[in-house]
């Protein structure tokens, strides 16, 4: 497990649709998400993830962690789309478990990776 240090790795929104999304919410001054929330979203709701510092699956040639984002359905933390390696992306995938929500301090948002839909 490799440690995230602050400020470390830089950022890729261009393939990071969730945080792309969620920050476009941000830029409106929306505070609520988009009402037509998918079954996955509706059952897996927003929680303390708590503020974990690195991503489960990291090695040092994966290069640097962005952001971390949590499972909803088992904790697992894994680094974001930002980061080269993708790490929570893959495990949703390798898995079956359908959301994530952001482990960065002060958000709660929630991405359905089947749906590709922000919660």
């Amino acid at each position: 497990m490799l440690k995230r240090k602050r400020g470390q790795g830089r950022e890729d929104v261009r393939r990071d649709k969730p945080l792309r999304e969620f920050r476009q919410y941000v830029a409106a001054g929306r505070s609520t998400y988009p009402a037509n929330v998918c079954e996955h979203l509706v059952a897996m709701p927003a929680r303390d993830v708590g503020t974990p510092d690195a991503c489960e699956d990291h090695t040092e040639a994966d290069g640097p962690i962005v952001y971390l984002r949590a499972c909803l359905e088992c904790g697992h933390i894994g680094c974001c789309d930002s980061s080269a390696a993708r790490h929570a992306k893959a495990y949703a995938r390798e898995t079956g478990h359908p959301v994530i929500q952001s482990a960065e301090v002060g958000e709660t948002w929630r991405w359905c990776y089947p749906d590709e839909i922000l919660g």
